[in-house]
């Protein structure tokens, strides 16, 4: 069991809501105390993966965030298994702990890898079903939220990544950087230097990123940018790839990886997640985060709705 973690899960909980640059100072307080080693951006990732598990919704250029509603929702291709997410108040877990001491629930709890310089998570917490009449018994009896299967429809949902958002320039002087995506990283320019994505820091002191794509500027995020200036440049540039599982039956189902510097967007990274329940493993040596059992008609989706094809992982 993650206590630290799931402490952090439940204090957000108990909040609901608040500013963003306020639970970011929260995170680093509490990740510095039980991990010295922590990384400079690691309150950023675990809000990140707080967003994908769906423990948290977040406005970022409102920089607000939110505790999302208890949910279960049935995982794809996973023999009766549901993930219970969202948030975790103390009267919440008095509730989830009575039925399975009562035998009412099976309840399993998974914690997640993390290098020593990020900030632990929450337990992820998945429940046996045989039936959905068993779900919505278990939805009642906590006061959650019985969703069908949020891995599909949210897959069904993505958009597409066409830029619509227009806006104006740069200002001219003012401090500008561009993201090349061979380094993934941000450089400071002195003027645009032709299409691609930029970032700046508007007059209300908001930091924000612009795409420059054929004489127009478009503002967007930064993972919308990032598949925008690249499906611009090579549709099949094999950051996303899917490999099936070994087992007998399971062909249809396997691992989403992404590879380092083409971070999903949220909606999508969410889709992904939820079809294990659990946050991706970060493989070090290859450079790219992992996703688990997801169909390959999900990882199809999420690469076409970024404008790019799916390739398969050797």
């Amino acid at each position: 069991m993650n206590d630290s973690g799931n402490l952090l899960l439940r204090w957000l909980s108990e909040l609901g809501e608040g500013e963003l640059a306020e639970v970011k100072q929260g995170l680093w307080w509490f990740g510095s105390k039980k991990r010295p080693e922590i990384g400079q951006g690691a309150p950023g990732r675990w809000l990140r993966d707080a967003v994908s598990l769906a423990y948290l919704d977040i406005d970022w250029s409102e920089r607000r965030w939110s505790a999302a509603p208890p949910v279960i929702t049935p995982l794809p291709r996973a023999q009766g298994l549901a993930v219970l997410t969202g948030s975790r108040t103390a009267a919440f877990a008095r509730r989830l702990d009575n039925l399975v001491d009562d035998d009412l629930v099976t309840l399993y709890r998974s914690s997640a890898m993390r290098p020593p310089q990020d900030i632990p998570l929450p337990d992820s917490l998945l429940v046996r079903f045989c039936e959905t009449g068993d779900l919505e018994d278990l939805a009642s009896d906590l006061g959650a939220i019985l969703a069908p299967c949020f891995a599909y429809q949210g897959a069904a949902l993505l958009p597409d990544n066409t830029l619509t958002e227009r806006t104006s320039a740069p200002e001219f002087g003012e401090p500008l950087e561009q993201y090349f995506l061979e380094h993934s990283q941000y450089r400071l320019v002195d003027r645009p230097q032709g299409d691609g994505l930029y970032r700046l820091k508007r007059r209300d002191s908001k930091r924000v990123c612009q795409v420059l794509l054929n004489g127009a500027w478009f503002e967007t995020s930064h993972e919308h940018a990032v598949y925008a200036v690249l499906a611009t440049q090579n549709s099949d540039a094999d950051v996303l790839r899917w490999k099936p599982e070994d087992d007998c039956g399971r062909d249809r189902t396997g691992t989403l990886f992404v590879d380092w510097g083409y971070p999903l967007p949220d909606l999508h990274r969410r889709v992904a997640a939820m079809c294990s329940g659990l946050a991706p493993r970060i493989n070090d040596g290859a450079q790219n985060l992992a996703y688990d059992n997801v169909p390959e008609v999900v990882a199809t989706k999420i690469a076409r709705s970024l404008g790019q094809n799916l390739g398969d992982q050797q």
